[in-house]
């Protein structure tokens, strides 16, 4: 039964254009003997201004047909390499209907035409086969936007407030500069930091995986990718920009970016150093950081399902990920550097370094409100935590092609992180009737450092017979850590009652190293088999192995050893598969499928305990891949099915003790068996060249036999213990439809996305099995203005709506409901002024919380441009203008309802100038004009 949320986006995919009376325009194109032009580059044009209306290329036959194209009058272009273009303007009445232009033959370049002349044309898209490039200078930008501003204008690209892009209907997964990586897989990277007046082209392609480019096999694996191809005369000097600010409460932010390209070197550096919540280059970055106090965060009880937390978007921002207004308190320091040089046409270095240095502070409120069979109780907890994490990565790619048909490649990082977080808290339980059960005070500090590294070698060679080819690959990593921590609590039971109380006090010493070691080998051969077929054998050998060495020491009442919570173990995963793979490729559809046999051992060592764990895993996995164009590689069906072994854990193993919070522990688990998980993906992918219609839509399911979950024991005195156990098998289905498509009679692009995620495992609350049904149904829509010269409108909202149940404990069933609704606009009248400003509100409801939680936060700025070509940027930004921003979450996880307060950064306002290296030369070129005689 469909959902009201999933009804209102159903009646949404009827575009609203229909209703108008529209025409349909069709031809054939050839050449002068009557050749049919597959592949001509077809562009409709508004005939007062110039502006795209749309675009698209001819089939195999020659022929197009765009539609629904509305009343209105326009030109229609007409290009393909070596030929003359082809322009006629077109008047379309109100009538609608279709309009035939027959057959239209292209005249090739050394024929002298007198009847049309186009004078200052730049052409906005050529359709170079499965490459769209769009030329950046018909398109404008202002002095210091960055390149994710001029993607904005692009049609059929779309960049989202967290700065993801879509292109052509897909996530864009990859952004290379000049074909060249910049600064790894983050897209977001050149997107944000590269100025726009840099680029001289934007070519959206589908990149086939290295494997493919070098065999020549398609073997189905695609990511959608930008090339950001550079004008010229910024190959010849270092251009960027460079930003410094001070504001209100202290505020300070600076940020510098250079640039140096050439035909061999690609350098680029980027900086920045601010107390205003800008917290790094990359979501991967932070999460690093995250990772590397991962014990403090489970003394807090951080981390779980369906937390939700609200930062503003100021938009422009750059190069960070929380934009000025996330959780807490943060000071950085950062910068990076990104090295790629051409020895040779066949010998190519890219290296890049990072540091990121982060020191945040918050101060938050917790209330969480568990339910055991037959009761409920509910924790408050107060905590301060001070965090300072400073990390350093390297990155290193090198490329040898040894002859024509063979190719080397390394790819290696190294890492060193150093942290320290110190944590504060207390904690009170209460029953349902108020009564204090237990309460707790914590001071735990934790000093972290972390140095490793990775590297994989690969081969690969062809032979004269095409399509036959062998790779190998060699991988190795190792990683030492050592922890140490300092825990003091003091717990109280039953205070309330005098003859029962009783207390608790814990002093501990506790440090740990953690070293890994692992490998991993593999070999493949592939021999074809008839045209488009192809055979394949394929092996892999692989060892990872980690030891610990966990001490802990009682401090109280005297310095000792505690042996039942030290522990020395190590543990090997090895693993052997063989397996043989069948691929067929035709022209509209693809198929594979392989099945490999692994041989796999898990061995673990408690040398503290003189105990071994033992087991074996043989498993048969079977993989199946199909894909069907539906009459072009944009609009396609793919089906996958995969299956894969997942070990446990060095953590979810261990028979030790966590108590670094003594109300809530957690023990490891030895009998834990290895997951078995079937996967299987459908996904549909549509988009109309002449329409600028997308839809996207996939299913995708899984099955996990021997899934871990979790048992909890909770005592009368609401002391938890946590531990992992395997149940027999969980579920999840996970649906998505992405609709966008122009309202040309608003001038506007709508975009809706409705999600449903469902999952099932079994959990176990003081022996009692419960099946757990967990469903979050998410409607987003959008509205933004297509025209985006002067100005550009966003408005949109998303609503999720979250059910928990529970097959035998119905008193946990849970009900949430988390809504955001958001506002930005861009002004720009001249190119001497630029106004911005956004609006974000959030609303948290539902009856499993006790009230509805509203955050309005508001931001906005003022920019002048100065000095020769808009070269400097004087800039007025003001933060949270109401006041109102706090780090707000809400969890719904297994027995229990969470709600975090964080006191964050809030008002400010900041003056900053950025002076713009790139504003090079004269003004850029306009749009086009179209001149008929």
């Amino acid at each position: 039964m469909c959902s009201k949320q999933q009804l209102l986006f159903l009646l949404f995919l009827f575009p609203l254009s229909m209703w108008a009376q529209n025409w349909n325009i069709s031809a054939t194109v050839v050449d002068t003997s009557a050749t049919p032009l597959s592949g001509t580059t077809i562009m409709l044009l508004q005939a007062q201004d110039s502006v795209l209306h749309t675009f698209g290329l001819s089939n195999a036959d020659g022929s197009f047909n765009m539609k629904p194209i509305p009343p209105g009058n326009y030109l229609i272009q007409l290009s393909y390499l070596g030929y003359h273009k082809y322009v006629k303007a077109l008047e379309l009445g109100s009538e609608g209907g279709e309009m035939a232009l027959g057959t239209i033959e292209m005249l090739p370049e050394g024929i002298v035409l007198e009847e049309v002349t186009i004078k200052g044309e730049v052409a906005p898209i050529l359709i170079k086969g499965d490459t769209v490039e769009y030329n950046a200078n018909a398109f404008g930008t202002q002095a210091n936007d960055a390149v994710e501003d001029l993607l904005r204008k692009l049609p059929g690209i779309q960049v989202e407030r967290d700065g993801s892009i879509r292109a052509h209907g897909k996530k864009v997964e990859k952004v290379l500069v000049e074909g060249k990586e910049f600064f790894g897989d983050d897209p977001k990277i050149a997107t944000k930091n590269l100025p726009a007046d840099a680029v001289d082209r934007v070519q959206v392609f589908d990149k086939k995986s290295e494997m493919a480019e070098f065999t020549g096999i398609d073997d189905g694996q695609e990511q959608k990718t930008i090339n950001l191809a550079l004008k010229e005369d910024k190959k010849k000097g270092v251009f960027g920009n460079i930003t410094g600010g001070y504001g209100t409460e202290g505020r300070y932010s600076g940020k510098v970016n250079l640039n140096r390209f050439s035909s061999k070197l690609q350098f680029s550096a980027l900086g920045m150093y601010n107390n205003i919540n800008q917290q790094g280059f990359s979501v991967d970055e932070f999460m690093d950081f995250m990772g590397g106090i991962q014990g403090l965060m489970a003394m807090s009880g951080g981390g779980g399902g369906g937390s939700m937390r609200i930062s503003l978007d100021p938009g422009q921002m750059g190069l960070p990920i929380s934009n000025g207004l996330g959780t807490g308190f943060t000071d950085t320091g950062a910068g990076g550097m990104n090295f790629s040089y051409d020895f040779s046409k066949n010998t190519r270095l890219n290296m890049s370094y990072f540091y990121n240095g982060i020191e945040n502070t918050s101060t938050r409120e917790r209330i969480r409100q568990s339910i055991i069979p037959g009761s409920s109780y509910t924790s408050t907890e107060n905590s301060d935590q001070v965090s300072r994490n400073d990390n350093h990565r390297i990155n290193l790619s090198f490329r040898h092609k040894i002859d024509s048909s063979q190719q080397l490649i390394f790819r290696g990082s190294g890492r060193l992180m150093d942290s320290k977080s110190v944590f504060n808290s207390l904690n009170e339980t209460r029953t349902i009737e108020q009564i204090i059960e237990n309460s707790n005070a914590r001071s735990n500090e934790v000093l972290r450092d972390l140095i490793g590294g990775n590297g994989r070698l690969s081969y690969r060679k062809r032979f004269r017979k095409a399509g036959r080819n062998i790779s190998a690959s060699l991988f190795a990593s190792a990683n030492d850590q050592i922890q140490m921590a300092r825990l003091n609590s003091i717990s109280q039971f039953l205070p309330g009652d005098p003859t029962k109380f009783f207390a608790d006090s814990l002093d501990q010493q506790q440090d740990q190293s953690n070293q890994q070691l692992n490998y991993e080998a593999t070999f493949s051969y592939i021999e074809p088999f008839g045209k488009g077929r192809y055979a394949g054998v394929h092996y892999t050998h692989s060892n990872y192995g980690t030891e610990v060495d966990r001490d802990v020491i009682d401090l109280l009442p005297e310095e000792r050893r505690n042996l039942q919570l030290s522990n020395h173990y190590r543990r090997d995963y090895l693993y052997d598969r063989a397996g043989l793979s069948l691929r067929i490729n035709r022209k509209k559809w693809q198929a594979s499928s392989r099945l490999d046999l692994q041989q796999a051992s898990l061995n673990g060592e408690l040398i503290s305990f003189s105990d071994t764990i033992r087991r074996e895993f043989k498993s048969f996995l079977p993989s199946l891949y199909f894909s069907y164009d539906i009459g072009s590689a944009a609009q396609s069906i793919d089906l996958r099915y995969e299956t894969s072994l997942r070990p446990p854990n060095i953590q979810q193993l261990q028979p030790i003790i966590d108590n670094t919070d003594p109300i809530n522990v957690y023990q490891g688990n030895p009998d834990l068996l290895a997951e078995y998980r079937h996967s299987a993906n459908l996904q549909f992918n549509f988009y109309n060249q002449f329409s600028f219609t997308s839809l996207f839509a996939f299913v995708s399911a899984s099955m996990v036999q021997n899934q871990i979950s979790q048992a909890r024991t909770i005592d009368s005195l609401f002391r938890q213990v946590v531990m992992p156990i395997n149940v027999d098998q969980g579920y999840d289905v996970t649906g998505n439809i992405s609709f966008g498509t122009p309202l040309r009679f608003i001038k506007s692009r709508i975009n809706l996305e409705s999600r449903v995620i469902y999952s099932r495992t079994t959990l176990f609350i003081n022996d009692i099995a419960n099946d757990l049904d967990r469903t979050t149904e998410t409607i987003e829509i959008s509205l933004e203005n297509r025209k985006k010269d002067k100005i550009d409108i966003a408005i949109g909202a998303d609503l999720s709506f979250s059910q928990t149940r529970y097959s035998v404990s119905t008193n946990l069933n849970q009900n949430y409901l988390n809504q955001r609704y958001f506002l930005d606009i861009s002004f720009q009248p001249n190119d001497k002024w630029s106004m911005k400003t956004g609006f974000d509100y959030a609303v948290y409801a539902g009856d499993a919380f006790q009230k509805q939680e509203s955050i309005p936060l508001w931001q906005a700025s003022l920019s002048r441009f100065i000095l020769k070509n808009q070269r400097g940027e004087i800039k007025l930004s003001a933060f949270d203008l109401l006041n109102q921003n706090v780090g707000f979450s809400r969890t719904s996880e297994y027995n229990y309802l969470q709600e975090d307060r964080v006191l964050s950064l809030a008002r400010y306002f900041l003056l900053s100038f950025t002076y713009n290296l790139s504003a090079i030369g004269g003004a850029r070129p306009g749009g086009f004009q179209f001149i008929a005689r």
